[in-house]
């Protein structure tokens, strides 16, 4: 018999970006679902199928606030919004981020639990549908890019103490990849990344882009954000990037990923 608390973490895990193969097994580990179990749970929340189509132009196209700053670069989408967030919004994020900190992963064919010494920084879940700012956040955001809120992953913020650092990655899944079922089979690839600084860093700390040659200074409230993909859907490389660390100070950070399709 499924319970009503099985169905419900069943949905927010759905509802939050998580991969199925890790949905799977938290709901066998805490619920004892199995598969018959998790084939009624998506008959109750009418989870969707992958669309046959995805039009990825519709994330190429949109339109993106006036007050943006498009830094220029050919075939690549890239922006900066100056005072996403107020100082005091800033505040409450930095303190709801140190009472929930965890080692960041890195992801993996299997989306177990992966610390890497690739990623050194720590992690805070920002659940819309648990927490009040990861709620407001959320919307903020969504409404800022008019996207759907259920395209996106739930809010991530990384906290890097000094010399912390996570080397150069791609948010998206390659498409030839293992890590691309695993991740990208409900709710498909990810599309723009959303990325907000919270503080100022007294030295290092920039986000590098290594093939735009471009390195972003964080400053309380800043966003950075960029399509991770080219009109017709395949992965840009240039959007590769990585954190580098800070040499004097801390730096906090607030990232949200959106994805090709939606599971409601």
């Amino acid at each position: 018999m499924i319970t009503e608390a099985a169905s419900q973490d069943f949905l927010i895990s759905c509802i939050s970006g998580a991969s199925k193969p890790q949905i799977m097994r938290h709901m066998e580990e805490y619920y004892d679902c199995g598969e018959e179990e998790i084939k009624e749970l998506m008959e109750i929340h009418k989870i969707k199928k992958k669309p046959r189509f995805i039009n990825y132009k519709k994330f190429y196209d949109l339109k993106i606030p006036d007050t943006a700053e498009k830094l220029k670069y050919p075939f690549t989408q890239i922006y900066l919004q100056k005072n996403f967030l107020s100082q005091e919004e800033c505040d409450k994020a930095i303190e709801h981020m140190e009472t929930e900190l965890h080692p960041s992963a890195v992801s993996n064919e299997d989306d177990y639990m992966m610390i890497s010494e690739y990623r050194t920084s720590m992690t805070c879940n920002f659940s819309p549908h648990l927490t009040k700012i990861g709620a407001d956040l959320t919307l903020k955001i969504g409404r800022y890019l008019d996207l759907d809120p259920f395209l996106g992953e739930s809010i991530q913020g990384q906290k890097y103490e000094e010399g912390e650092f996570y080397k150069s990655h791609w948010d998206y899944y390659h498409p030839l990849s293992a890590e691309y079922k695993t991740y990208c089979e409900w709710m498909g690839q990810r599309t723009w990344t959303f990325m907000i600084y919270l503080n100022d860093v007294e030295e290092g700390g920039e986000t590098y882009f290594k093939f735009l040659d471009l390195k972003i200074k964080p400053e309380p409230g800043l966003a950075i954000f960029w399509n991770n993909l080219y009109s017709f859907g395949w992965p840009n490389f240039k959007t590769m990037h990585e954190a580098l660390p800070p040499t004097k100070g801390k730096k906090y950070i607030l990232t949200k990923w959106y994805r090709a399709w939606s599971l409601i």
